[in-house]
C-alpha cells in the first residue's frame, strides 16, 4: 500500500486543508473509497501512526481516506461571514469527495465510512445523512451522546436537531430509501458502552437492521486496532457487491 498526505483548497473552509490517503499498489481501479474518521484529540494521521490499518488494507482493494476533523464532531458550525468557516460535515460529504473524484482513480460511489469515538459518531451521523453516498458504516466506541453537548450559540438549531443519531435513523427508516449496512462495536470496559447499548436497543426497537458487538477492552488504540480489520472487511464486501450489481 502507498500512503499519501494531500492538501487542497476547501470551499467549505475558505482555506487549504489536509487529508491522508492509503492507496492500493495493485489493481487497476477504480477503487471504492472508505472515509476513516479519527477521534477527539487526534488528527488525520492518527489511524496511520497508531494502528496497523495500512497493513490491514493490504487485504482489500480500497482507497482509505483519512480526513482531519479537529474537535468538531464532524458537524457544520456557525460562520461569521468569511470568519470561523468550520463546515466539517460538508468537508467530509462534499469537498473531499469532489477532490477525490477529480484527482484519483476512485469510484463515484457508493462508498464506506467508519471511525472511532468522536469519529464513530461522525461516521454514523454522516453515513445516515447521506445514504445515497455511503452504503457501509462501521463505528468503534462511538460517542453517540455527542449531540447532548452542542451549544446553540455555536451551531444552528436545525443542525442540532440533525445531530441526533436516533432521529436520523428513524427518519431514514421511514423514508423508504435503501438502508446502508450499519455496524458498531464497543469495549466492555469503555466508558461509552452505555451509549452504544442504548443505540442498539433503540435500533432494535424501531426495526432498523444493524450489527452490534461488544468485546473485551476499553477506549484504547489496542482495542481499535484489534477490530478495524473487521470493519474494512465489511466495507470491502458491501462495496464490491455494489459494484457488481451496478
Amino acid at each position: 500500500m502507498a500512503v499519501a498526505d494531500i492538501r487542497f483548497y476547501s470551499e467549505s473552509f475558505g482555506r487549504w486543508v489536509s487529508y491522508s490517503m492509503i492507496l492500493p499498489e495493485q489493481g487497476s481501479g477504480p477503487f471504492p473509497v472508505v472515509m476513516q474518521l479519527h477521534g477527539l484529540g487526534d488528527d488525520h494521521r492518527s489511524w496511520i501512526d497508531r494502528s496497523n490499518i495500512v497493513r490491514y488494507a493490504d487485504d482489500h482493494s480500497l482507497a482509505i481516506v483519512l480526513p482531519d476533523g479537529g474537535t468538531s464532531g464532524y458537524l457544520n458550525w456557525k460562520e461569521a461571514g468569511r470568519l470561523h468557516r468550520q463546515a466539517w460535515e460538508s468537508l467530509i460529504a462534499r469537498d473531499i469527495p469532489d477532490h477525490l473524484r477529480r484527482h484519483f482513480n476512485v469510484t463515484s460511489g457508493p462508498w464506506g465510512i467508519g471511525g472511532l469515538s468522536m469519529g464513530g459518531y461522525g461516521a454514523m451521523h454522516i453515513g445516515l445523512a447521506f445514504p445515497e453516498q455511503f452504503a457501509s458504516i462501521w463505528s468503534h466506541s462511538a460517542a453517540f451522546h455527542l449531540d447532548d453537548y452542542l451549544d446553540p450559540d455555536l451551531i444552528e438549531p436545525a443542525e442540532i436537531a440533525r445531530a441526533s443519531i436516533k432521529t436520523q435513523a428513524k427518519a431514514l427508516l421511514n423514508s423508504g430509501q435503501p438502508l446502508p449496512v450499519v455496524s458498531f462495536d464497543c469495549g466492555a470496559d469503555d466508558e461509552l458502552l452505555p451509549y452504544n447499548r442504548d443505540l442498539h436497543t433503540f435500533l432494535d426497537g424501531i426495526g432498523f437492521d444493524h450489527h452490534y458487538a461488544e468485546h473485551p477492552g476499553g477506549h484504547t488504540w489496542g482495542y481499535w486496532d484489534a477490530h478495524v480489520g473487521e470493519a474494512l472487511a465489511q466495507h470491502s464486501a458491501v462495496l464490491q457487491g455494489a459494484r457488481e450489481s451496478s
